[in-house]
């Protein structure tokens, strides 16, 4: 038995026909002027919008397809590529979730903060296109060994060792990179299949959680990142908006509601079709392999997916995982950096360490009366601006 550590939505990828108001346009022209200044364009510009006085860092860039704004919710990290149009009838927003606020919060919360987002733009949906949507299964498999070779799948699915991004923008609103996941002479992840249409990829979540530095995923599984007997893979089923075929009629739309009855059949079908077996070279007829017993739980677990539990942690929670490891990554940066800037003066390691606490005051004073204390405070200001996600005031 493989158990199941957690499943659900992973990935929720919306367009939706509507348009902002011509306030909110005109405020997202103006402050991604502001963005497009060299000293905002790594990290985006922080601004308010609704009654609700909702948060976005709003990107200097926007998104393919005519996309003229690319916004961040600071609330849940969904990003929002809005087009400047007023035409209520085009699809004008398109909405990329995350997986740590779906994690947390639930795939029909997050619809609802799709559509709390987009009534502080000014914007009333008048309808909906799912264009993507992941279901994941996250298997505790010590012993589990990944092997393309082991994959059955139809002769037109595409088996490889590479993750394909489906994504045009990452977590945070930038470019995503294409990179091979094969490490150390084995393999941590194997597609199959191309989007937008169906596809199936399986690849070695620890690993991924611990590159990545999401530590929320091993909160959510109630596992120990250090113990190896521990370790989770995940069984992703993805459907791109060209993956339905015949379970959606020609005269249907992709909307919510058309979408959430058909998903579990469409899961369930892709775990029939593409299949892990365990003696794929002993068998002349690939269609009696054995099942290897990992895909025959995730397959048992399918039937759960309607269910929809509560999420394992709260978004106060995540939010509180993410803020202690930003603490920790920006300690090590910034005194790895002093580090390496008093042995670059000159001075000896020996020196350094007596008068570690010394050398910093003297720096942080110079530093500051370099720059002007007045710039150094607006500095201050747009970094707390920036993290003020994870400082507090929020659920």
């Amino acid at each position: 038995m493989y158990p199941i550590a957690y499943q659900g939505v992973d990935t929720l990828d919306v367009a939706i026909m509507g348009a902002a108001s011509d306030e909110v346009l005109a405020t997202l022209e103006t402050y991604q002027g502001y963005a497009k200044d060299d000293k905002y364009n790594k990290f985006g510009v922080p601004l308010l919008l609704g009654s609700e006085h909702r948060q976005f860092i709003i990107k200097a860039h926007g998104k393919i397809g005519g996309y003229r704004y690319t916004l961040v919710d600071t609330k849940t990290g969904s990003i929002f590529s809005v087009k400047n149009e007023r035409q209520q009838d085009l699809w004008n927003f398109f909405v990329s979730t995350r997986a740590h606020s779906l994690l947390s919060r639930g795939y029909e919360a997050m619809k609802q903060e799709i559509d709390a987002c987009l009534a502080a733009m000014g914007a009333a949906p008048k309808a909906y296109s799912v264009n993507r949507i992941d279901y994941a299964f996250d298997v505790i498999a010590p012993d589990f060994v990944l092997d393309m070779a082991h994959f059955v799948a139809p002769k037109n699915a595409k088996v490889s060792p590479y993750y394909v991004a489906g994504h045009h923008l990452s977590d945070h609103g930038d470019k995503l990179p294409i990179g091979s996941v094969m490490r150390g002479g084995r393999f941590e992840s194997v597609t199959i299949a191309k989007m937008p249409g169906r596809q199936v990829i399986v690849y070695d979540k620890t690993s991924a959680a611990k590159v990545q530095q999401t530590p929320y995923w091993f909160e959510a599984w109630g596992v120990d990142p250090t113990d190896p007997s521990k370790r989770v893979y995940r069984v992703e089923v993805r459907a791109g908006k060209d993956a339905w075929g015949s379970l959606i009629g020609p005269s249907e739309r992709r909307d919510y509601q058309t979408i959430e009855a058909r998903h579990q059949p469409f899961v369930s079908l892709a775990l029939d079709q593409i299949r892990y077996v365990t003696d794929r070279a002993e068998v002349s007829n690939v269609t009696r392999a054995q099942l290897h017993p990992l895909w025959d739980d995730v397959r048992s677990a399918v039937e759960l997916m309607s269910e929809r539990p509560e999420p394992p942690l709260t978004p106060a929670y995540v939010m509180e995982l993410m803020r202690k490891q930003r603490v920790a990554m920006a300690m090590a940066q910034g005194f790895g950096n002093l580090n390496n800037l008093f042995i670059l003066q000159g001075h000896s390691p020996a020196y350094i360490a007596a008068n570690y606490a010394r050398l910093a005051s003297e720096h942080a004073r110079g530093y500051v009366k370099e720059i002007g204390a007045d710039w150094h405070a607006k500095k201050l200001d747009r970094i707390a601006e920036r993290q003020g996600v994870f400082l507090g005031g929020h659920e």
